[in-house]
């Protein structure tokens, strides 16, 4: 331990390495003296255990020599935790690009100790729904399985612009339990326009000034969910 040391470390890290040490110092210190009592404490340690004979002094400067200082600094420094769960039963999806999705749940302890002691328990899934789109096709949706220990998947969603929500469910036997549902979202579009013919006016003259013609774009194939996750029933 050096004097450079001590005044790295912050004003609340002094005092937690003070409470360590053992000692009882008043609040509202300076600086300086909270250094100068830690030195002359760690010094008073030292010379003891060197009369004593005791070879644990080689144990205590290391201890206080760097990645102690470094530990208790960091650990009065660093921001409050975010927890990592609530243990309550919901679905949330965010919404990533026009392609997929991020989704995380979580089931309450009670509530999922209950379904598994249940008869016939089989799993937890989510069903993601399409809903009803303007372009006059109608609401569908698939099933993924998901694990007792699971709390978040990506999603692959097949369409863009269109609206979809996921809902949370417990499967025993051929029965569905709902246990949680997430507010509907909408996937963005992933192109301005089918065709640059469809678009206003407006937009079609930024298009050309950009263009956005010459680069030939050629629209990717269609595919189905089902080659990842499982797919619609049309």
């Amino acid at each position: 331990m050096n004097v450079e040391r001590l005044n790295g470390l912050s004003i609340d890290a002094l005092y937690a390495l003070a409470d360590k040490m053992g000692l009882d110092l008043p609040a509202g210190l300076e600086r300086v003296f909270l250094v100068e009592a830690l030195m002359e404490a760690f010094e008073e340690d030292r010379e003891e255990r060197k009369a004593s004979g005791d070879a644990a002094v080689h144990m205590e400067e290391k201890k206080f020599s760097g990645s102690e200082l470094d530990e208790i600094d960091a650990s009065i420094d660093a921001a409050p935790c975010i927890e990592k769960r609530y243990n309550e039963t919901v679905v949330h999806v965010i919404v990533r690009d026009p392609e997929w999705a991020f989704v995380f749940w979580d089931v309450r302890d009670e509530e999922l100790d209950a379904l598994k002691a249940s008869d016939g328990y089989c799993c937890l899934f989510l069903r993601v729904i399409k809903e009803p789109g303007y372009d006059g096709k109608g609401s569908s949706s698939f099933d993924v399985v998901v694990g007792d220990d699971d709390d978040h998947w990506y999603l692959h969603l097949p369409d863009d612009d269109r609206a979809y929500r996921v809902d949370l469910y417990a499967r025993s036997g051929s029965r569905s339990r709902l246990l949680a549902h997430a507010a509907v979202t909408r996937t963005p579009r992933a192109l301005i326009a089918d065709c640059l013919a469809d678009l206003t006016p407006g937009a079609a003259e930024l298009a050309a000034l950009s263009g956005l013609a010459s680069l030939e774009i050629v629209p990717a194939p269609e595919h189905h969910p089902s080659r990842i996750l499982g797919g619609f029933d049309e």
